[in-house]
């Protein structure tokens, strides 16, 4: 999924984080049989901002590989945590908060924490944030659970669950008004809205629909060339609205994006349908216009 943070799930794609002069590289601060957590940034008394960061169900638990999204944080100056699971268990572990803990101790009191997650990391990055004092939890097309009782329309995680002893941790408990909690989906997605319903609502939570970013969201992100703006949003500096401001301006280019939202409206025989035929040709898109071009021909 590109270089950007978090914008990869896969093992290819970590190269060695990069080396910023002055920092800790992948200091481990916390390890268990369960997960293991790596700091990488500048002394912790400076005092700068952290980012703790949740990987996607499949990122392999590999001392060799730098944590997910760590290139690409440090590559922006980005001081940031890793955490690394070894089970695609939604963090049910026992020592979870002691984690988190861990990593709120070690970069002391005073410093600003944000969380950030993907998929299954989106829900650890909800799930962490309360107990690491973070100021904004970001998800993006995060699950809820994946316990059949609690969404039985979700069957993507099957064989993650047969592996599990059960859900341990009370999402709802964890997630409270004093942190802005933001989740990133598309409504298109079925499985993603229908999680998105079911999350606790506090105070400071901030639905951000998406329309046609599909489940793997940071891809069309990083398609539309909207990485320095999705960064800006991890650390504060821009909104919720002027996110979506940015995605919109782009999407029309976006080969992901045209295709989705294209294949959606011919697919339903929508009068839009002529406008994503008019993208097509505009992108080039060439294998959606043999796709699309027969729905066209009367």
């Amino acid at each position: 999924m590109g270089e950007a943070a978090g914008m990869s799930a896969q093992p290819a794609a970590a190269a060695d984080a990069a080396v910023v002069p002055g920092w800790r590289h992948r200091q481990v601060i916390y390890e268990s049989g369960h997960v293991r957590l790596e700091y990488s940034g500048p002394e912790p008394a400076r005092g700068d901002p952290v980012l703790v960061v949740f990987p996607p169900v499949d990122y392999p638990f590999d001392p060799a590989l730098p944590g997910w999204g760590a290139r690409s944080l440090a590559k922006r100056g980005i001081a940031h945590i890793c955490v690394c699971h070894a089970a695609e268990d939604w963090h049910q572990y026992p020592d979870f908060f002691d984690a988190m803990a861990a990593a709120r101790a070690f970069v002391g009191p005073g410093v600003q924490i944000g969380t950030y997650g993907y998929s299954m990391g989106g829900y650890g990055a909800f799930l962490g944030a309360r107990t690491l004092g973070a100021v904004r939890a970001v998800a993006v097309s995060p699950q809820v659970s994946i316990d059949p009782a609690v969404v039985p329309f979700e069957r993507r995680y099957d064989a993650q669950w047969a592996a599990m002893d059960g859900w341990r941790h009370d999402l709802a408990a964890q997630m409270d008004g004093a942190r802005e909690y933001m989740l990133l989906y598309d409504p298109l997605h079925g499985k993603d809205r229908r999680h998105e319903a079911l999350f606790p609502k506090p105070a400071q939570y901030r639905r951000v629909p998406i329309h046609g970013s599909g489940h793997a969201a940071i891809q069309t992100f990083v398609d539309m060339g909207l990485q320095e703006v999705f960064f800006d949003l991890l650390r504060g500096r821009t909104g919720r609205q002027a996110f979506r401001r940015a995605y919109r301006g782009k999407r029309a280019g976006s080969f992901r994006y045209v295709r989705k939202m294209g294949t959606r409206l011919h697919q339903r025989g929508h009068p839009m349908a002529a406008r994503f035929l008019e993208l097509a040709q505009d992108g080039g898109f060439q294998r959606l216009l043999r796709k699309w071009r027969p729905y066209h021909d009367t």
